[in-house]
């Protein structure tokens, strides 16, 4: 199963091995506890955001607006040392917290809190775990998503374009870095296995095997051109600098990873799931509960799995069965729409119902440049900065879409646009959450949320109800094996046989596709859970809130909340939608 994705506000963890919370001076203990608190937490966001540029430019278009103006250049440190005063600083973060009295704060200051105080205790439970970080991985690592940020980085003013140049330039430092955690990993016993790191070593080789013609050059060219208010020899003088630090630290820093990959290949000692090594387990918990959101046990998910499953497949069975040309129209079929203007517009029009009117706001359609295709994702989103949301941007890979584009584009978009990532993030950043949030970020909540969505608009489509029906029940279960293959390979051990063997038993005899899945989720451990089992979260939401409310309960109020709360573990949400619901009742 091809796999979008939502490059979002949690840059960090691409960029310096997670978010580094800045040591802030401990909360005043006179004055109102409610101004105290807002004083803090925006205290905490300025002196976090300006440690690493990416975040700081991603985050906010016009940072001077904030008070910021003079902030270093700095794509981040990734290293162990890093990474332990990380610790030390989310140590006194906890403390710091906890002088706040919750009681006296107010439900949407409880929720911050909340949310902080989770991840605090969440990080600091593995803080003697670090080597089972990897920066590196195939899908979400840094050689794959780096690339893509920085040539997206947008030029509002000219210091932007002198920034891109300095972090562009760093690329081989930084790359630096990721190796000689590598080695350390490697001596830890920790280091990927060989199929792994020959996947990334594909990677590295393809972006730089025609560097003079890479996309970094060209889209920058691009955005010179359109910038206002340069000379020629000013928009000269910036290309010519572009190609030469894309051509020589670009080329430098991917040429860094290859040499050093390869050196470490061999040196891996364990190519199954992560229950194989000391403490695995440990850490597989940890990537659910921070990356997913879910408080669950890794034996209930995998029940919850199990019985979402059969629930999908006995609902194909008993649709097809009713309407035998179902069978008939799976291999043949197309959305009524395909161009993704036209998609995107049907989609804003038809949410209406059930979902609360979104920004106005613009967007554009690109694809991804095929010197990357084959290793990205067929589809993801970049984010806008909180004060600017108008500008969003939306890349589809041709290469994963197939022959006959309308047979996903329509749901993709729903996925990715409306109501998906753009919306969400659009209406979020319209909910005027405290900045701090912006620190912070749930993967399960904006790819379950997207996902949940997705599924949403195959009803919505203009496709048959029933044919509709099956496609949504056979992409649901679809999700489910990897999510359940996921779960079974890094908790309870299973080798590629038992893999082949349970895909056998459900009719996916391709060996080769069973060796693909099980690499893919051996590589990506949990990153298939943030898409299902945050999909089963907001199901399970709905359901209590539908129970709650009865015949109150409007899908569009429920949406509602969940956009202004904003991305958050849902156990968190759980906790705080009785507030919700009670307002729902009056």
């Amino acid at each position: 199963m091809d796999q979008k994705r939502c490059v979002r506000a949690a840059l960090a963890a691409t960029l310096a091995g997670g978010l580094f919370l800045s040591a802030c001076a401990s909360p005043a203990q006179s004055g109102d506890t409610g101004a105290r608190f807002d004083a803090y937490m925006d205290d905490l966001f300025h002196e976090d955001i300006v440690q690493n540029t990416v975040n700081l430019h991603y985050t906010l278009a016009y940072p001077e607006n904030y008070g910021i103006t003079d902030y270093e250049v700095t794509l981040g440190e990734y290293s162990r040392e890093k990474m332990e005063e990380s610790c030390e600083e989310i140590e006194g973060l906890k403390t710091e917290l906890s002088a706040f009295d919750r009681e006296d704060l107010s439900p949407q200051q409880q929720l911050t809190y909340d949310i902080f105080m989770d991840y605090a205790e969440t990080e600091l439970s593995v803080k003697d775990l670090l080597y089972f970080s990897e920066p590196i991985s195939p899908i979400g690592g840094t050689q794959s998503n780096l690339p893509i940020i920085l040539a997206e980085y947008t030029f509002r003013t000219e210091r932007d374009i002198e920034d891109y140049l300095a972090l562009a330039a760093q690329m081989d430092e930084y790359f630096t870095g990721i190796i000689a955690f590598e080695k350390e990993k490697a001596e830890a016993g920790l280091f990927m296995p060989d199929v792994t790191a020959d996947e990334v070593l594909d990677q590295c080789t393809e972006f730089i095997a025609d560097i003079e013609n890479n996309y970094m050059i060209d889209v920058f060219n691009d955005k010179i051109d359109a910038f206002e208010g340069l000379s020629d020899e000013e928009r000269q003088a910036y290309k010519e600098k572009n190609y030469t630090v894309v051509t020589t630290d670009v080329k430098n820093a991917f040429q860094i990873l290859i040499d050093g990959l390869t050196e470490l290949k061999g040196s891996g000692e364990n190519e199954l799931g992560l229950c194989y090594y000391e403490d695995g387990v440990r850490y597989y918990e940890y990537l659910i509960r921070t990356g997913v959101g879910t408080d669950a046990s890794v034996p209930d998910l995998i029940e919850r799995t199990e019985r979402y499953m059969n629930r999908c497949m006995d609902q194909m069975l008993d649709t097809i069965t009713e309407n035998p040309e179902i069978w008939y129209e799976l291999d043949d079929y197309a959305f009524p729409l395909t161009d993704p203007d036209e998609i995107l517009a049907d989609l804003t029009e038809k949410i209406k119902t059930d979902f609360p009117e979104p920004p106005d706001v613009g967007y554009e359609v690109k694809y991804v440049h095929p010197s990357m295709q084959e290793h990205m994702s067929p589809a993801f989103y970049l984010t806008t900065p909180v004060d600017d949301i108008d500008n969003n941007v939306i890349y589809i890979n041709p290469e994963h879409l197939g022959e006959d584009s309308s047979q996903d584009l329509y749901t993709t978009l729903a996925h990715e646009g409306y109501p998906g990532h753009l919306y969400q993030n659009s209406c979020t950043n319209s909910s005027e959450l405290p900045l701090a949030r912006n620190l912070l970020g749930c993967s399960g909540y904006s790819e379950g949320w997207a996902t949940y969505v997705e599924f949403y608009a195959y009803g919505i489509s203009g496709l048959d109800k029933d044919l509709a029906d099956v496609l949504r029940w056979n992409q649901a279960y679809t999700l489910g094996i990897y999510a359940y293959l996921d779960l079974q390979i890094h908790y309870n051990g299973w080798d590629r046989d038992e893999v082949t063997g349970y895909l056998s038993d459900i009719g996916i005899d391709d060996e080769e596709v069973a060796a693909e899945i099980f690499e893919t989720l051996q590589a990506e451990p949990a990153e298939y859970l943030k898409y299902f089992v945050g999909y089963l979260e907001f199901l399970n939401l709905r359901n209590n809130a539908r129970n709650e409310l009865g015949d109150d309960f409007s899908a569009k109020e429920f949406h509602r909340f969940l956009m202004e709360t904003g991305p958050a573990p849902f156990y968190i949400i759980r906790d705080h939608m009785g507030t919700w619901i009670e307002e729902q009742r009056a």
